[in-house]
């Protein structure tokens, strides 16, 4: 997610304006830039986009503003996610103790400062206040430019000084920053072996929450004071906003590469920062709520929890349990609530556990041993108290290759760059303070179809590694890069077929540039060394289109003929699961049958009766004959019964209705062979010959 890319937030204006109405642009361009004379909707939209962007008229128009506007643009800024809800928004001016008042949001909407999340159609938006009153089930949702908040970045947020004001003692701890990053390239790993799927409802279908809840490393205990609950569903939540993963109607896949760690550190903790108020599904008290929750204060309160840590002095501390217990009386969700208390807040897992792991806290004891917190240079930084802290030495050597293929990665060297790079060509097993990965042929081969080499990973390995690498690991990177080499990929490519592999050979040794990819087919990847005067061109095969209707079926119902003009190479894999080839050529066309062995064989391979419905249907237009029917059903079928009968035959089908249905003779027909034909029973002919006596009719044998 573009958190902070200004261009990205610059063409997103322009579409959001471009649903606007022209007389609601027109009256928020007036505010913004302050036409001089009728512009048409276009330019306006221009004007207004560029507008954000110029610093002197940002500056201009905010100082015009009502002290509650300014503070709801400070608090959207010190965030650096420039996206909130309306209801998050309000929640924090409460907490603050302003009232719940929606004006100064109408107002920034009106200023053309803040803008509205627009719900996908063709809509014109007419009035603001019609919006917010009919947004959808989860609130209206604003966003800030990141160059009208970055004006605003040392303004007062009216934030009140930090309940709970300790004195620490001992033991000062501050995390890597290491730990989400690290679980962010597991989760990539782990749905690149199957995606995810939502229900309706937004919660995951139960396997998948077994499956995420079940995967060791992914739940491996996140560093920090206080534990969190559901961590592998919250590294998901988290990938999905940071675009390590993507969602698409549903389905949360891996992209083919893992490239959104590759940041400094600083940049990552901000991004992951701006990440909270966009977790829907997660908070720190209940861990996963999947869809079915109600209200999300979780966004507003750790924004307002460091926000009061911002009011300490460098080296105050304050009391996570104070703060908590100041959350509940303060923040409008649980203040409404006078059974509420600081636990119902998920303040104390949040800075003691979410917020130490991603560096922005640092955590002490107290002579009582109780733990106090404080906001670390990482935590200053983003909420834009401070500059950007100064990374330490790298190291650079951090790594151990063991022969057997597995590498342990201390901590103490990582980058995000560096574990995105291992992560692409290795497995996670183990996360702590030393990883451990495995070298694998499927992770050599996802990293080579991401671009990387087999020089580019050997050169990582030695690069960071303590020891030369292993020859026994380098020799086996190396022959799983060679197996994937061997494989060409051809843009565009002129198939030749031939009528048996002699004739492929022959072409091959006149000079034919083409390279054998069966046993009668060459591909040429281009057509400028081809005579095609010594072929026989066909039409070409569009793949995507449903399949050509290319053999004929002979009057035995078991042969097949195959029209090699309308034939397509898909035939050709087809036609040898369930016939055999015909020595020779008939016309020069070539011949399959179909015979008991060849149908025993399709069938143990998992070729059914379904199946060659269906392939018959598509390559002949013709329903599957009886006589394969026959030879593909035989070994089901019981047992024929061979009689021997006494046939009487007729001059025509009438006389042999009469016979059925004249009562002296219906009882003594078994059965009706033909139009003109009836079966008798040999003890019933002398009665049959007295009855057609009596008819006058003479029975000859």
């Amino acid at each position: 997610m573009p958190f902070v890319d200004p261009k990205f937030w610059s063409d997103h204006l322009h579409g959001v304006l471009e649903r606007y109405d022209e007389a609601l642009l027109r009256g928020v361009a007036q505010r913004l830039i302050r036409p001089r004379s009728q512009w048409p909707v276009e330019e306006l939209i221009t004007r207004c986009v560029e507008a954000v962007s110029n610093a002197a008229t940002v500056d201009r128009r905010v100082e015009g503003l009502e002290p509650l506007c300014r503070q709801v643009l400070v608090l959207i800024g010190r965030s650096r996610q420039p996206r909130w809800g309306v209801g998050n928004l309000l929640e924090m001016l409460v907490g603050l103790g302003q009232p719940a008042d929606l004006r100064p949001i109408v107002a920034l909407l009106e200023a053309g400062l803040l803008y509205p999340e627009l719900a996908s159609g063709n809509t014109k938006l007419k009035s603001f206040e019609q919006w917010l009153g009919t947004a959808g089930a989860g609130g209206p949702e604003v966003f800030a430019h990141p160059d009208v908040t970055a004006r605003l970045d040392r303004a007062d947020a009216g934030v009140p000084e930090c309940p709970g004001q300790a004195t620490a003692v001992k033991g000062v701890q501050e995390a890597d920053g290491l730990e989400w990053p690290l679980r962010l390239a597991a989760v990539w790993e782990h749905v690149l072996g199957g995606p995810l799927r939502r229900t309706q409802q937004g919660d995951f279908f139960k396997r998948d929450l077994d499956r995420l809840r079940g995967e060791p490393v992914l739940n491996t205990a996140v560093e920090g004071v206080s534990g969190l609950p559901d961590i592998g569903l919250l590294a998901v939540e988290l990938a999905v906003v940071e675009g390590v993963l993507h969602e698409d109607d549903g389905e949360i896949t891996s992209p083919g590469s893992l490239t959104s760690g590759d940041r400094n550190l600083s940049d990552t903790v901000a991004s992951l920062w701006a990440a909270m108020p966009r977790l829907r599904a997660w908070n720190a008290r209940d861990g996963w709520c999947g869809g079915g929750a109600t209200g999300n204060p979780y966004p507003s309160a750790y924004m307002l929890a460091l926000l009061l840590l911002s009011r300490l002095s460098e080296d105050g501390w304050a009391d996570p349990e104070a703060i908590a217990r100041w959350m509940a009386g303060h923040h409008p969700y649980w203040a409404e609530n006078r059974a509420a208390s600081g636990a119902d807040t998920g303040i104390v897992p949040f800075l003691l556990g979410l917020a130490y792991s991603l560096r922005l806290v640092q955590v002490a004891r107290t002579t009582d041993e109780r733990p106090v917190v404080r906001l670390s240079g990482h935590g200053r930084w983003v909420l834009g108290l401070g500059e950007q802290p100064v990374e330490g030495p790298a190291y650079g050597k951090t790594m151990l290759v063991q022969p057997t293929l597995e590498i342990i990665a201390y901590r103490q060297g990582l980058t995000p760059a560096l574990i995105c790079r291992l992560g692409q060509f290795s497995a996670w097993k183990g996360l702590g303070p030393a990883c451990t990965l495995q070298l694998q042929p499927d992770t050599v081969y996802r990293a080579l179809e991401a671009g990387q080499t087999f020089e580019s990973i050997l050169q990582t390995l030695e690069q960071y590694g303590m020891r030369p690498t292993p020859p026994a690991v380098v020799e086996s990177l190396r022959t799983w890069a060679n197996k994937r080499e061997r494989l060409t990929l051809y843009a565009s490519a002129t198939f030749f077929e031939f009528q048996s592999a002699e004739d492929l050979q022959e072409a091959l040794a006149r000079g034919l540039p083409g390279v054998r990819v069966g046993e009668r087919l060459a591909v040429v990847a281009g057509e400028r060394g081809v005579d095609f005067r010594h072929f026989r061109l066909t039409a070409t095969r569009d793949y995507a289109l449903p399949l050509e209707k290319c053999v004929d079926i002979a009057a035995d119902g078991v042969t097949l003929t195959v029209d090699l003009a309308r034939s397509d190479l898909l035939l050709e894999t087809e036609l040898p699961r369930f016939a055999e080839l015909v020595p020779g050529s008939v016309n020069g066309r070539r011949q399959y049958r179909l015979t008991p062995t060849s149908l025993d064989a399709a069938q143990e391979s998992g070729l059914g009766l379904h199946t060659l419905e269906e392939w018959f249907a598509q390559r002949t237009g013709q329903p599957l004959t009886p006589a394969a029917r026959l030879l593909l059903m035989g070994n089901v079928l019981p047992a024929l019964a061979l009689q021997r009968q006494l046939v009487l035959q007729v001059v025509n089908a009438e006389i042999v209705d009469g016979l059925l249905q004249w009562p002296g003779t219906r009882a003594l027909i078994a059965a009706r062979l033909g139009p003109t034909a009836v079966v008798v029973a040999e003890d019933h002919v002398d009665l049959l010959r007295q009855r057609l006596g009596e008819l006058g009719v003479k029975l000859q044998e």
